[in-house]
């Protein structure tokens, strides 16, 4: 009971901070009869708006189904709860017997995706409290990037999903992890990194365990048939999750064009040499005991598919920043980290102000153009940075848990809880 009630109070201080800072402006209007101030940005109340304006009816779009009858840019979970909060949003407007107008639409749909928010919120930190122990639970707390982006976009989801599998795979429940690992997947493709990892961990230990491991996986893995069910689903997937130009990437410092062709290639090759330099390590090794534990090496093989990926989003930023944060044993280490998350959740406080800092900065010659994406931007240095901070970081964890420079085992703060 405890442990609920400061879940519940923690929660509710993060939750409350990221409903406001986002907040529409007509709601601050409803409930402080004025706008105190302009919201952050949110990335899925911008997709609701461009969604609406193509589809061309807000009533038809809210009854609608996703890949059905419109195209979908998300993975199949997303695509599910995305129905459930716009047909929600509409039930919402049937039962109050109020007039359908796009401004009140984006403000009820806020509001369903923050309590959905505040949800995946408890689950996190239940399960955080459960594998984490207390002095590594305080820099996870103190998050900036959760703070921003706990009411942003479907990270969140992918985060919570990520603590269910290390807590799964530790109490041995494999169908469940496997179940959860397809979610993970059906939430975000970049997951699928993960599969050959514990494939090959599970079949090495639990041999007698692989088929219902592999029939947790499959489950959710089916319902990315429903892309094919609409002609631009597929394409609108691709072009978000595997983009041909190089967004926010830790590779855009090697060149000073974006999306050049050997870009895309590079981070997959760097991607899957961690995860096949881990998979080449004997588990039973006697070098490092931490590398026997099956959740640490989902935490670097999960991080390494974002830090070296062709799109990092800032919203990602939260499954690295905890990833390390759950990793580090070192204070100083864990410092780093937080100034990089710190870098991470300015990016889209910063992101649509790139053209005034370069207003400021007009003695570089930066050029006065919108464009946070080219290496020129002060926005991007910002990301770049972070990406710098993060991987060094990842680096310098990665080679001592795997043993790569120190014959001495590796304990971190919680070893046998991670």
């Amino acid at each position: 009971m405890k442990t609920l009630y400061k879940v519940l109070v923690i929660s509710l201080i993060i939750w409350i901070i990221g409903f406001v800072v986002h907040m529409p402006s007509v709601l601050q209007k409803i409930l402080f009869r004025s706008e105190l101030f302009h919201p952050i940005y949110t990335d899925f109340l911008a997709y609701l708006k461009s969604s609406i304006s193509s589809f061309g009816s807000a009533e038809k779009y809210l009854m609608s189904n996703p890949y059905f009858d419109y195209p979908f840019a998300y993975p199949p979970l997303i695509g599910f709860l995305w129905l459930v909060l716009t047909r929600l949003t509409y039930f919402c407007f049937l039962m109050a017997h109020i007039h359908l107008s796009p401004e009140l639409i984006y403000n009820i749909f806020y509001i369903m995706y923050s309590l959905f928010s505040f949800i995946f919120l408890l689950i996190y930190f239940y399960f955080i409290d459960k594998t984490v122990d207390t002095k590594s639970k305080i820099f996870l707390f103190v998050m900036p990037s959760l703070l921003i982006y706990v009411i942003y976009g479907w990270a969140m989801l992918w985060l919570v999903l990520l603590m269910l599998l290390i807590y799964f795979l530790r109490k041995k429940y494999y169908f469940l992890s496997g179940l959860v690992l397809g979610l993970m997947i059906a939430t975000n493709p970049y997951s699928a990194v993960l599969a050959p990892l514990l494939i090959y961990s599970i079949y090495y230990e639990r041999r007698d365990q692989m088929r219902r491991f592999i029939g947790g996986v499959f489950i959710p893995l089916l319902s990315y048939t429903s892309l094919f069910l609409n002609d631009k689903s597929l394409t609108l997937f691709l072009e978000r999750y595997f983009p041909a130009s190089c967004l926010n990437c830790s590779f855009l410092i090697l060149t000073s064009k974006i999306g050049p062709d050997y870009i895309m290639p590079l981070s997959y090759i760097v991607t899957m040499f961690f995860v096949f330099l881990i998979l080449g390590l004997n588990v039973k090794s006697s070098c490092c005991r931490r590398l026997r534990e099956l959740g640490a090496k989902v935490l670097l093989v999960i991080t390494s598919s974002i830090l070296f990926s062709i799109s990092y989003l800032p919203q990602y930023g939260l499954i690295v920043a905890s990833s390390l944060l759950l990793l580090a044993r070192e204070l100083r280490v864990k410092i780093f980290i937080l100034l990089s998350d710190v870098l991470n959740a300015s990016i889209i406080l910063l992101w649509f102000h790139g053209l005034y800092l370069r207003k400021v900065l007009s003695f570089l010659d930066l050029g006065l153009v919108f464009n946070p994406w080219s290496l020129n931007s002060p926005v991007q240095w910002i990301v770049q940075i972070r990406n710098i901070i993060q991987i060094t970081v990842f680096l310098a964890i990665a080679s001592e848990i795997l043993c790569l420079y120190s014959k001495k085992s590796y304990k971190p703060i919680s070893a046998e809880k991670v």
